[in-house]
């Protein structure tokens, strides 16, 4: 089929609500970590965010006694663990080689990789209209997150992408998580919610675990006591943010999901740094705010 049977304005409002507040769970997650991130280094951070997680998707899977996943759970599921970890890793080397400014704005193409694995992963074709307001996200969120300061230009960034290993590797972050979400909807499909959300966290925590271990720095782990209550709330709104966001993508098409986490996280973070830290708001960024809020509309027709 070449429309979704499934499109967003065919299924009730709370699925509606689901993808928003996931959204914005991830969004103010990406603050969290930005905060934390000048006291904890990277790979210890993930680790105690993922064992973090993993007790409450634990409690969960008790709660609503669910069964133990399918065989057909275990290729998608744990190739799901393998993706973010890696993701994850690859991401660290991306920002530790290139600046900001030229790696970040690439994670924006992550709605049309994420639409594009679905259709030969999940069957979920997006129609005209879709894929003109998933483009005219893409382009926005890019815009918006072109980094003024640093005196670059979307023609910039893309002019130097050859030359600029980390905005490469970036690019394969993107194209990484991309696929992750699909296989995630078919983890949950042999399996729930709870039981996949477990099984990602733990095994995620258990390879930077190894990681951790591998690199024999004894005061990697201590510096969560720097931040234990911020990485407290990271948990918290982590897991809320994670598990909304394995409950939508059984009701609505994996794209949707991730072009509505794309344009209401980077609007997100253009107001928290308009109004926590005192960043000035600029035309360009007026204009990618309503481009996005454009392709958006053009999702939910």
């Amino acid at each position: 089929y070449n429309r979704l049977e499934d499109s967003a304005m065919s299924v009730p409002i709370v699925s509606l609500l689901l993808v928003l507040g996931c959204a914005i769970g991830f969004a103010g997650a990406d603050l969290l970590r930005k905060v934390l991130s000048h006291r904890i280094h990277p790979v210890p951070l993930l680790f105690l965010l993922a064992a973090g997680m993993c007790p409450a998707f634990v409690g969960w899977w008790i709660w609503v006694d669910a069964s133990a996943p399918s065989a057909g759970y275990w290729i998608p599921g744990l190739g799901s663990v393998l993706l973010n970890v890696v993701a994850n890793l690859i991401f660290l080397e991306a920002v530790r080689i290139s600046p900001l400014s030229l790696t970040i704005p690439m994670l924006s193409l992550t709605p049309v990789f994420t639409s594009l694995l679905a259709i030969p992963l999940l069957g979920e074709r997006p129609g005209g209209l879709e894929w003109l307001g998933i483009v005219a996200v893409v382009i926005g969120a890019f815009w918006l997150n072109v980094d003024r300061s640093a005196r670059e230009s979307a023609v910039s960034i893309w002019g130097r992408l050859g030359r600029e290993r980390g905005s490469v590797l970036m690019i394969l972050v993107a194209a990484i998580w991309s696929l992750a979400l699909p296989l995630d909807k078919l983890a949950i499909s042999n399996s729930s919610v709870p039981v996949h959300g477990t099984i990602l966290n733990f095994g995620v925590a258990l390879v930077l675990a190894i990681v951790l271990l591998l690199r024999f720095e004894k005061g990697d782990l201590r510096e969560g006591r720097q931040g234990a209550g911020l990485v407290a709330a990271l948990v918290v709104v982590s897991v809320v943010a994670l598990g909304l966001q394995l409950v939508a993508i059984t009701r609505v098409w994996v794209g949707f999901v991730e072009t509505m986490k794309r344009a209401v996280g980077s609007l997100l973070a253009l107001l928290s740094g308009w109004l926590i830290l005192g960043e000035q708001i600029d035309v360009q960024q007026v204009l990618a705010v309503l481009l996005m809020g454009a392709g958006v509309g053009l999702v939910l027709l």
